[in-house]
């Protein structure tokens, strides 16, 4: 017998013993838990565990170009019409315009961003554009339909001349498109700005 058991090959004997121990091991758990993958609720936990949807992700052909994202126009969700909220925008950048003529009365300059286009008060902390809320005495108004990155309003000044730009959602007349070289903006189909002087 032990010669037996020395002729063996228990370099091949071995693992598969182990491997068949640990198949035994996975039927066992299996039957025992009733086949769920899911591991039971933890303690404390209400209801029954849920499992997870898992959902592929979709391929996108080589040289295809993004869409853009539409503006939220559902019923009942935005306030006012897509026309009110452009006549807001045109308001709010005719306050602004005031706003800055006045800090440039007082200060001798506007708030300069050394040319560069910048959210109006998108970033508050960085934004030159908050400086006018000193001359409003409240906050630098903001879009109607908020996400100022996107939907806002913009600013570009060098102290002696500035720009604010506005994005509307309604279409307007080739006319009264905002000329601008700025990449993000260009992206804006209905971009109305002022300029002052």
């Amino acid at each position: 017998m032990r010669r037996f058991l020395k002729n063996l090959k228990w370099g091949i004997i071995g693992p598969l013993a182990v491997l068949g121990a640990a198949l035994i091991a996975v039927v066992w758990l299996d039957v025992r838990h009733g086949g769920e993958a899911e591991p039971e609720a933890l303690l404390g936990a209400i209801g029954t565990p849920i499992r997870g949807t898992f959902v592929p992700p979709t391929a996108t052909p080589l040289g295809a170009v993004s869409t853009p994202r539409p503006r939220p126009t559902f019923a009942g969700i935005l306030q006012g019409t897509a026309q009110e909220r452009d006549a807001t925008r045109r308001g709010d950048i005719l306050v602004l315009l005031e706003a800055a003529n006045q800090w440039k009365d007082r200060n001798g300059a506007y708030i300069s961003t050394d040319s560069n286009i910048q959210t109006l008060c998108g970033y508050k902390e960085i934004d030159k554009g908050c400086g006018y809320k000193e001359i409003l005495g409240k906050d630098v108004p903001g879009d109607p339909i908020g996400n100022p990155v996107e939907n806002g309003y913009w600013y570009q000044s060098d102290g002696e001349t500035l720009v604010l730009y506005a994005a509307l959602e309604q279409d307007i007349p080739e006319a009264e498109r905002c000329r601008t070289e700025n990449v993000d903006l260009l992206e804006k189909t209905s971009l109305i700005c002022l300029r002052f002087p």
